[in-house]
């Protein structure tokens, strides 16, 4: 489980944890945001599974933003108790466009961990070519 946070929070290869999903680190990088490697440069894990694989993180990116939405919701109701809706909307807004490259980057590569394993003897492997 903790293999498979790791690998969604730092955008690491889902089967070895040593490779970069994505061409570019940053998520804000509007030009480059949907850029991502087309196999791990560590264990040669193919990211492009078949065509429209990534069609079911829309899924997961709903799931996102409405866990998201509920979050600003919830703190919007404890930091300013007098609720005014058409504030509250405003600022969801701001905060679902300030995350939405975040968004959509990380609901791929939880879409991803949900089909491919940790393997622990492969990361192994990796390491050890790194280390020679």
């Amino acid at each position: 489980m903790i293999a498979k946070l790791y690998s969604i929070f730092n955008h690491k290869c889902p089967r070895c944890l040593e490779g970069d999903i994505y061409a570019n680190k940053s998520s804000y990088d509007l030009k480059n945001i949907t850029n991502m490697k087309h196999s791990c440069d560590k264990c040669e894990l193919d990211y492009e599974r078949e065509p429209g694989y990534y069609y079911g993180a829309m899924y997961v990116s709903y799931a996102l933003t409405v866990a998201i939405a509920v979050s600003v919701f919830v703190a919007y109701i404890v930091l300013f108790p007098s609720f005014d809706a058409l504030t509250y909307i405003i600022a969801l807004t701001l905060v679902l466009l300030g995350l939405a490259p975040w968004t959509f980057r990380t609901s791929r590569v939880i879409w991803l961990n949900f089909f491919i394993k940790f393997k622990p003897e492969i990361q192994k492997e990796v390491r050890a070519k790194k280390a020679a």
